[in-house]
């Protein structure tokens, strides 16, 4: 069964595990991404947009409705989105596959797709709309009837929209009216996971907080060196490993930047952590929560969006208010001083990775209706068709 599936880039490896995982379960996995020379850098480093009428066209429209902030949004801009939905029909076309699987909803499949379609989303425009501003962050996507109108047609269209979490299946029913019985939550998995077993004992562990994330000041960085200060008073041997882009230039004492690592070198932080922590101020799902519970690390987070769905406070980890310091500092210190509980908690977190997440699974999930699509019959895109 050839699965055509449009994506827009790596997603933070996301793309990769769940073409692996359909390619597994013996579909035949076809990949397209529409924004494939699209994007605003003509190469690493560059701060020029890509030359490309199309693209230039799409940077205009985002500086003019976004200002200074049109990095951040020149994809979602109406014109981006026909622009791109029309590449995206085109991949279609050449395909000419059983089924269409598409993630987010930067684009359609088309003003008017060939066939049916499926998708996989971890948030929504509708979400980001609602984010408060806050330091260091980019503003809150503004409403646009434009782009509202786009999304809403292909979530209408869709014959299935798959999840990663329940907080955005809410999301696309509350606010977009999706019938209910056409969202499926099949959840996701740990991008990095242990090749080796992980040892489990107290002592193969260091006294260290384990930060990833590739963006510092939105996953919660300031807030953790500042909540580590305090941590320090408290547990004087603890240590702050940051794995991220940047970091600020003056670290408190015991913290390490270590910049961005591959699976290899994150791996091995990850195994001789204590805890894991990522206080982030926003969050689509939270992938790097299941590579910590992959480890058998205890975790401490913030409880909004999906991050509760994935721990489970005081079973698997903390969960704290977001942009509170002391807090944060409190939950990283008592861990550390307490390591039979970080490493009850962190023997609770791999059991609850194990039963509920994962690629595999969420693959699995998809094709119980991806598989029986291809012979069903066609509808009106009502969302009981099926792709054939």
């Amino acid at each position: 069964m050839r699965l055509l599936y449009l994506h827009y880039g790596p997603q933070s490896g996301v793309t990769a595990a769940v073409s692996r995982a359909l390619a597994a379960a013996g579909m035949d996995v076809l990949l397209a991404n529409p924004m494939e020379r699209f994007l605003w850098q003509l190469r690493p480093g560059s701060r020029l947009p890509n030359p490309r009428p199309a693209a230039i066209r799409a940077f205009a429209e985002a500086l003019w409705r976004h200002g200074r902030c049109w990095k951040e949004y020149w994809v979602h801009t109406p014109w981006a989105f026909d622009h791109l939905s029309g590449v995206a029909l085109e991949a279609v076309q050449r395909a000419r596959p059983d089924v269409v699987l598409q993630a987010g909803v930067l684009f359609g499949p088309g003003a008017a797709p060939s066939g049916p379609y499926h998708l996989y989303v971890d948030h929504t425009r509708a979400i980001a709309e609602r984010y408060e501003r806050a330091p260091g962050l980019p503003p809150p996507l503004p409403p646009d009837p434009a782009w509202r109108a786009r999304e809403e047609r292909v979530y209408r269209g869709a014959a299935t929209i798959f999840s990663m979490s329940a907080f955005a299946a809410r999301s696309l029913v509350a606010d977009y009216g999706v019938d209910p019985e056409r969202v499926r939550v099949v959840g996701a998995g740990p991008n990095v996971a242990p090749i080796a077993p992980v040892p489990l004992r107290e002592e193969d562990r260091e006294p260290a907080i384990l930060f990833v994330g590739r963006h510092f000041e939105p996953k919660g960085g300031p807030d953790l060196v500042e909540a580590f200060r305090r941590v320090r008073r408290a547990v004087p041997r603890a240590a702050l490993w940051i794995v991220s882009q940047h970091a600020p230039p003056r670290l408190p004492e015991g913290a390490v930047f270590h910049g961005p690592l591959g699976p290899g070198a994150l791996s091995a932080l990850f195994a001789r952590a204590s805890l894991f922590a990522l206080p982030t101020q926003r969050e689509a799902f939270g992938l790097a929560f299941l590579e910590a519970m992959a480890f058998g690390l205890p975790v401490v987070g913030t409880a909004i969006e999906a991050i509760p769905e994935i721990v489970a406070h005081g079973e698997t980890g903390l969960l704290v208010p977001p942009r509170d310091p002391a807090a944060l500092a409190e939950a990283c210190a008592a861990l550390l001083r307490d390591p039979a509980r970080a490493r009850r908690l962190g023997e609770a977190g791999r059991a609850r990775l194990v039963e509920r997440f994962g690629w595999d699974r969420a693959a699995a999930r998809m094709l119980e209706v991806l598989r029986p699509s291809r012979a069903a019959p066609s509808g009106s895109g009502s969302g009981e068709q099926r792709a054939g």
